[in-house]
């Protein structure tokens, strides 16, 4: 047999066998990653892990060498940073993250109370069924982070709570407050207060899904005040103050 009939009947071969291999699932495409979003990635688990800690200042040149990364997607990385809460950036001078002094957390936490409480109230009247057990699977993952001791995992899941709650006031512009004002307020503040979860926090939570499905004014807005002002004697940062 010489060579073209040899590889024709591979080709054969091969045809035949992958004609009879079943077809693979649908897999969705794979998202790309652009370099600013893996920086940013990477400072938020550095300030989760406690790596960075607030008031650090974060050197655009010594960061880019030490992930082998340009400055130009670093810049980047920081700038949304700074938008979302995180650091801090000083005019020809650093990038520092944020950090936040006992009174400087108290009055945050205070206007977090009001905002907060605008988007529950808007929420009542547009919140379904749907939205309603979306949210009371949601604590239930944070009943379970809290149980393991998960600091982080409680902490992300909180947040995605209360991101949710936010998002079904209908106002994009009051959500997006909420989540710049709340997220590094909630990381920094938090876990430099030496905060350990427990069960009995994550179903504090209940109470305001309960409030959206059943209360009406005047008892809606007194519990979800009252619960969220509560949250903050879990925080000795914010309630050391005077």
């Amino acid at each position: 047999m010489n060579l073209q009939a040899t590889a024709c009947n591979l080709w054969n071969n091969e045809s035949a066998i992958m004609g009879t291999a079943p077809e693979l699932p649908f897999l969705p495409p794979l998202e790309p990653i652009s370099t600013c979003d893996r920086i940013i990635a990477t400072l938020k688990d550095a300030f989760f892990a406690g790596v960075l800690k607030p008031g650090e200042p974060i050197v655009e040149r010594s960061l880019a060498q030490q992930l082998g990364v340009g400055t130009p997607p670093v810049r980047e990385a920081l700038v949304i940073l700074q938008e979302q809460g995180f650091v801090r950036r000083v005019a020809n001078k650093a990038t520092y993250v944020t950090e936040y002094t006992p009174e400087e957390a108290r009055q945050a936490y205070e206007l977090r109370v009001e905002m907060e409480l605008l988007a529950f109230q808007w929420a009542r009247p547009r919140v379904t069924k749907t939205d309603l057990a979306r949210l009371d699977a949601k604590v239930e993952i944070l009943v379970e982070a809290a149980e393991r001791g998960d600091t982080r995992r409680f902490l992300e899941q909180d947040l995605e709570f209360h991101q949710a709650c936010w998002e079904l006031s209908g106002n994009r512009y009051l959500t997006e407050a909420l989540r710049r004002h709340m997220t590094p307020l909630s990381v920094f503040v938090i876990l430099a207060s030496g905060f350990r979860p427990t069960s009995e926090m994550a179903k504090e939570h209940y109470v305001l899904v309960n409030a959206l499905h059943r209360l009406e004014e005047p008892e809606f807005s007194e519990t979800i005040r009252r619960t969220i002002t509560s949250f903050a004697h879990h925080w000795p940062t914010v309630v050391a103050a005077p």
